[in-house]
């Protein structure tokens, strides 16, 4: 006799069967799982839902109650019929604004199978159920062939038992499971649809993992057998890396308290940075923490061998209770072990971390430092320096000379400003100022200063880092006097014949009067402060006397 209950959905109580509720529970909570990846998922669920809502009404206007688990097989197989949904749709009952459009909304072809471990056929973790259907051979044969490949030896195939069972761990941890419907179905090559998607949850809803007793005698002794082989062999590659660890862990603190007598420092030729590493190593406390205790679950382990060595001599006696005490020592001192190892190397990574990112300051502010004395060697001054990385670069000079270094500004950030400035001192007259320039956008200028603070200024050309006023002249000459070499063959080759986008800009009729001059260069147009790039270029500055 099954059990009735009452539910309430969406505002209705309906009286169901135990067996078609949990029946109807898996079905839409794996639609909404389903279709929580999908874009617009969430409404297809909410109109499925919906649906399924009216269905029930109308068994429940039709006196069809309590709903027994055939009745909800049948409403999953109406809604597994996209024109369902449409129908609903069309009515305006139920379904998005848009409605549907028959199969369309639903369908995920698939050109060939996808691996995934076989939770239904499993004798370990089913990785050989999971190859046998994406091969489309039945898994007895491909057990049968894992078992012959490590128990026989091939001539000139370098297999074996350990290679078989690493590469078995290796693709139980890689593979996925198949645990949802549509995995199921991805996993023997059928298209995901709402009806074989509706068919795979209702044959797998209430199906139970097949159970021992349908296997022989024979193999479940076989599987305990195999499992705990697996298990020993896992727990003694285990101890053979935990005790390896151990050693590298105890002999890093030994080391590391040489290291802080300054014996062997200055013979080994290690830095200062080296030394501190090695001596946090060695008087961090996870080190010793995870040390003994990685220590203690090993003598336990050699212990327990011992005295089944003894007892295999018959010489040893039954350990009793105390098996409980050293099993006991053993998991409290490996967890122990192996948390205190995870926070000591999450306490090195972020230590490491630390450094490298002084190392890089460090050498960033080395490098900000060399570019200023550059600019300050050549009477540049500073007047803005902000939201951009660097004061000059090379590699792409107007002539091809990768050499060369230019002021350059680069930046993404839309507030990054830039200028620099020369104060020069000359005799008065009219003079004009010429420089090189490139830029990727509207903004960058040369400017100056005269006595009267008049400001006086020139806009660079746009033309990025191809092409260029400089390049396209030098290519003019050639094509005049194809026999022209040096400079201008260079500045016509550069960048593969491209050019590097620079050009000459000049400002003329400077009035000087009391012997000082300021100009400049800045990316911010001095009117307005304009600025739509990411990177400008100047060089070559020239002050030449008019008259």
């Amino acid at each position: 006799m099954k059990k009735n209950i009452t539910i309430n959905f969406f505002g209705t109580l309906y009286a169901i069967d135990e067996d078609a509720y949990e029946l109807l529970n898996r079905y839409l909570s794996d639609i909404k799982k389903y279709f929580s990846r999908k874009e617009g998922g969430e409404e297809i669920a909410d109109d499925i839902e919906h649906r399924v809502a009216e269905l029930m009404l109308e068994l429940k206007n039709d006196g069809r109650e309590p709903i027994d688990i055939a009745l909800v097989k049948e409403i999953i197989g109406r809604i597994g019929n996209p024109e369902e949904l449409d129908e609903a749709s069309d009515d305006g009952e139920t379904g998005s604004a848009n409605g549907h459009r028959g199969r369309e909304w639903f369908s995920e072809q698939v050109s060939k199978k996808r691996l995934y471990c076989n939770p239904d056929d499993k004798l370990l973790c089913g990785v050989l159920s999971g190859l046998s259907c994406y091969w489309g051979i039945e898994p007895v044969w491909v057990r049968l062939a894992v078992v012959l490949l490590a128990i026989v030896p091939i001539p000139f195939v370098p297999i074996s038992f350990w290679t078989i069972l690493i590469l078995y761990i290796v693709l139980a941890l890689i593979i996925p499971e198949a645990k949802t419907p549509e995995d199921r179905l991805r996993m023997h090559g059928k298209p995901v649809t709402m009806e074989s998607l509706n068919e795979e949850i209702v044959n797998n809803a209430n199906a139970p993992e097949r159970p021992a007793a349908n296997r022989s005698g024979f193999v479940q002794v076989l599987i305990v057998i195999i499992k705990a082989a697996l298990v020993f062999v896992l727990a003694s590659m285990a101890l053979v890396g935990f005790c390896w660890l151990l050693i590298v862990l105890f002999g890093v603190s030994f080391f590391g308290f040489i290291f802080n007598s300054g014996v062997v420092q200055h013979g080994m030729g290690m830095g200062s940075d080296d030394l501190l590493m090695l001596n946090h190593i060695a008087n961090n406390g996870l080190t010793w923490v995870s040390g003994i205790a990685l220590f203690v679950a090993a003598l336990v382990i050699v212990i327990l061998i011992i005295h089944v060595i003894m007892r295999v001599l018959g010489k040893g006696k039954s350990l009793g209770r105390m098996l409980w005490i050293y099993l006991a020592i053993f998991f409290v001192s490996l967890i122990v072990g192996i948390s205190s190892l995870v926070g000591f190397g999450m306490e090195m990574d972020y230590t490491s971390d630390q450094i490298r990112q002084e190392y890089r300051e460090q050498r960033e502010e080395r490098r900000n430092q060399e570019e200023i004395d550059w600019l300050a060697d050549r009477g540049w001054e500073i007047v803005s320096h902000e939201n951009t990385f660097n004061y000059r670069t090379n590699g792409e000079y107007y002539t091809g000379d990768r050499n060369t270094y230019y002021i350059d500004g680069y930046s993404e950030h839309p507030n990054m400003n830039y200028t620099l400035e020369r104060t020069v001192h000359i005799t008065p007259g009219t003079y004009s100022l010429e420089a090189a320039v490139r830029t990727n956008g509207e903004g960058p200028e040369i400017y100056a200063f005269n006595s009267n603070g008049e400001r006086f200024a020139a806009s660079f050309p746009v033309y990025s880092n191809t092409g260029g006023e400089i390049w396209q002249m030098a290519n003019v000459s050639l094509n005049n006097d194809s026999t022209l070499t040096g400079e201008v063959k260079r500045i016509a080759d550069a960048n593969r014949k491209r050019g590097y986008g620079w050009s000459r800009v000049h400002i003329n009729n400077i009035e000087v009067t009391d012997s000082i001059i300021r100009y400049g260069v800045t990316n911010r147009n001095g009117a307005t402060g304009y600025w739509n790039g990411t990177w400008f270029s100047a060089t070559d500055f020239k002050l030449n006397k008019v008259k």
